[in-house]
C-alpha cells in the first residue's frame, strides 16, 4: 500500500507535465532459460495491464511451483507498483510489452541459470497490453538482409568482447533468424584460415548461435592463437548456415561440393563443411582421406565401418556486401 500511495501521489505532482518515470527491476533470479520465460513472460504482462493486485500475483505465484533455483520473481517489485499507480495517477490507460530477454540470450550466456529482463511501456495512449513470446519462426530461406545482419552481428560481437568483454544481444531479426539452425563461423585472414568452430546440432536461435561461435571461432580454435583486436581489420568472416543432417547408407551417396560431412567411426569422428573440398581441389575419396587423418584414423579408415551424416550449407561472406 505505501508503494501504490506513494506512486499516486507522484503521479498528482507530474500529471499534465512531459515527465518520465523510470521504474528499474530485474525479473526471475537464477531458473532455467526456459523457465525464466514461463516466470517472466507473465509478469510483463500483468504490468501492462496497470492492475497493482495482479501484478502482486504474478511475481508471488511461481514462488510456490517448485521452480528449481528460482529466488524471486522481480526483485523490484517496490519500484513496479509504484511505477504502475503513477502511470494510473497520470492517466495511463494501459501498457505494451516492448522487449524481453534474460541472460541466457546472448551470446556467451549459460542457459542453466539466468537472470530475466524486460521492458513495459506505459503511456496515455498505450494500445491493449500483448504478451511477448519468443518467436515460432519458420523456415523461410535467408535473406540478403538476413544474411548481412548476421555478418555484422559476429563482427560486433567478437570486437566487443575483445573491446569490452561484453557482448551484444541477438534481437531485432526475421523470424528464419529465430529459427534453431546450425551454423559455423568461419575467420580468414589475407584468404588463409584463422578460426572456424560452429555447431551442427543447434541449441539457440541462429542469431544467438553465430554469436556464440563467433567468439568460440576468434578465441577458442586450437589451432590458432586468439585473435586480437588489432587483427579484426584483416579479418574476414564468413558463415555456413547449415541443414539438418541425414544419414546416408555409404561414401558413393556424397556428393562433393554439395554435402558436408560428418564422418564416425568408433569413437572417432570429423566433419567438413560443404566449401571445404571444393577450395582444396580434393576429389571425393581425397576427402574422405583427410576427414579419417582429421578424426585421427589411418586415411583410407572409411572404406569400411565408417558411418556418414552428411548436410548442406547457405554460405556468405562479408565481402559479398561490400
Amino acid at each position: 500500500r505505501l508503494c501504490e500511495r506513494f506512486g499516486q501521489a507522484l503521479g498528482k505532482v507530474l500529471k499534465g507535465k512531459n515527465a518520465l518515470i523510470v521504474a528499474s527491476s530485474d525479473l526471475s533470479h537464477y531458473p532455467s532459460h526456459a523457465d525464466a520465460v514461463a516466470v517472466d513472460i507473465p509478469i510483463l504482462t500483468a504490468i501492462a495491464t496497470l492492475d497493482p493486485q495482479r501484478v502482486q500475483e504474478a511475481i508471488k505465484a511461481p514462488m510456490n511451483k517448485g521452480i528449481a533455483n528460482l529466488h524471486t520473481g522481480a526483485c523490484g517489485e517496490g519500484p513496479i507498483l509504484t511505477a504502475v499507480a503513477a502511470a494510473k495517477a497520470m492517466g495511463a490507460k494501459g501498457g505494451k510489452v516492448v522487449s524481453y530477454a534474460n541472460s541466457g540470450d546472448i551470446a556467451i550466456g549459460d542457459r542453466s541459470r539466468v537472470v530475466g529482463y524486460g521492458a513495459v511501456a506505459l503511456t496515455v495512449d498505450a494500445p491493449q497490453p500483448e504478451a511477448a513470446k519468443p518467436s515460432s519462426g519458420t523456415a523461410d530461406e535467408l535473406q540478403p538482409g538476413d544474411k548481412k545482419a548476421l555478418l555484422a552481428l559476429a563482427r560486433k560481437t567478437i570486437t566487443r568482447y575483445l573491446t569490452t568483454e561484453t557482448v551484444p544481444l541477438a534481437r531485432g531479426f526475421s523470424p528464419a533468424v529465430q529459427e534453431y539452425r546450425g551454423v559455423f563461423v568461419t575467420l580468414k585472414k589475407f584468404g588463409n584460415l584463422r578460426g572456424c568452430i560452429g555447431r551442427l546440432i543447434p541449441e539457440a536461435p541462429l542469431g544467438q548461435l553465430v554469436g556464440a561461435m563467433a567468439i568460440q571461432s576468434a578465441l577458442n580454435d586450437n589451432r590458432f592463437r586468439p585473435v586480437t583486436i588489432a587483427e579484426m581489420k584483416e579479418i574476414e568472416i564468413e558463415l555456413s548456415v547449415l541443414t539438418p543432417m541425414k544419414t546416408v547408407p555409404g561414401a558413393e551417396d556424397i556428393v562433393v561440393g554439395r554435402d558436408g560431412v560428418l564422418l564416425q567411426k568408433g569413437r572417432a569422428g570429423a566433419v567438413f563443411l560443404p566449401q571445404v573440398a571444393t577450395e582444396q581441389g580434393w576429389s571425393r575419396e581425397e576427402m574422405l582421406n583427410q576427414l579419417c587423418l582429421k578424426a585421427g584414423l589411418a586415411k583410407d579408415s572409411w572404406r569400411t565401418g565408417a558411418e556418414f551424416q552428411t548436410f548442406q550449407a547457405i554460405v556468405f561472406h562479408e565481402s559479398e556486401f561490400k
